[in-house]
């Protein structure tokens, strides 16, 4: 899925240097004034998970990010 912000989603990460990269490129997103940090309204899975919620201000699209926890990889898309 793209979007103004052209976001796409990663339905997991390969690595934990990849969501380090990750991470710094939201990071960035925000700084830049590009995207703005969002609360969290409802978790993408089960409770334990870490998640953030970002919005994307030329678009207002609010996507997702759960942090991986193995056996599980992590996630960023979309919320809606």
């Amino acid at each position: 899925m793209r979007n103004n912000c052209n976001w796409e989603v990663i339905d997991n990460f390969q690595s934990y240097s990849e969501f380090k990269r990750f991470i710094d490129w939201i990071e960035s997103q925000i700084a830049e004034g590009i995207a703005v940090e969002v609360p969290v309204k409802e978790l993408y899975a089960v409770a334990g998970l870490t998640e953030r919620w970002f919005q994307c201000l030329s678009s207002k699209c609010v996507w997702r990010l759960v942090y991986p926890d193995g056996p599980f990889h992590g996630y960023w898309g979309a919320v809606t």
